[in-house]
């Protein structure tokens, strides 16, 4: 049982780590191309410090809040949704930016605004730059996600090595448990030849006096 419970724990444990290392992948892939990384639908950004969106609306963003962002379609978008789109910075840079929806554009899709900002952006949001839906705010953490904007290279770097090790101690676990479960069997193995030669040596011996016996019985006899 204790087996068991010690491989189901050990294998549950490494699904985690994998996982883990397969989202910071995605994570870094995402940033670089500056996608939100959705996970079961959902993602997260950290409020970039230009204050566009702070206002007086329940839904309006300050500097370095967390926006939690859905996974939503075109379709589902309204005036007066905050969303996530892709901006072009310069020739082949692009950003994600966080605005409210105020109205259609002359050109197609939707017109969007910070609520903070004196006039509309000047590029619609369309099918093609839509990243998704605000849908609520983490607004604690702010101290935590002005650290890790100011210095997401060192953060990063950081993430990557907790990983690597934890990476190594499982593998290392996983390598001790085989062998402490090799020892086990071996352990199990030599008590068993132990057993047996203990019995046949008791055998050898009840034999041996039994003959002895038998000798003496036939020299009474004779």
């Amino acid at each position: 049982m204790k087996k068991t419970f010690t491989i189901v724990i050990t294998s549950v444990a490494l699904l985690i780590l994998v996982f883990s290392i397969v989202i910071m992948f995605m994570g870094s892939r995402a940033i670089q191309k500056n996608e939100p990384l959705y996970v079961f639908g959902y993602s997260f950004t950290v409020v970039a410090p230009t204050g566009s969106m702070i206002g007086d609306q329940p839904d309006s963003l300050d500097n370095y809040d967390i926006a939690i962002i859905r996974k939503g379609d075109f379709d589902e978008i309204e005036i007066g949704m905050v969303i996530v789109f892709q901006a072009e910075l310069g020739a082949n840079e692009k950003v994600l930016v966080i605005h409210r929806v105020v109205g259609l554009h002359p050109e197609g899709g939707y017109e969007t605004k910070g609520d903070n900002n004196p006039s509309v952006d000047q590029e619609p949001v369309t099918e093609e730059n839509f990243q998704g839906i605000y849908v609520s705010k983490i607004t604690f953490l702010r101290p935590l996600s002005q650290l890790a904007a100011n210095g997401k290279n060192i953060i990063f770097l950081v993430l990557i090595l907790v990983l690597a090790i934890l990476l190594i101690s499982e593998i290392m676990n996983i390598i001790k448990h085989i062998n402490d479960s090799k020892h086990e069997e071996l352990v199990k193995k030599n008590e068993a030849e132990i057993e047996a030669l203990k019995a046949l040596e008791k055998e050898k011996l009840y034999q041996e006096i039994l003959k002895e016996e038998q000798e003496k019985m036939n020299q009474k006899t004779q």
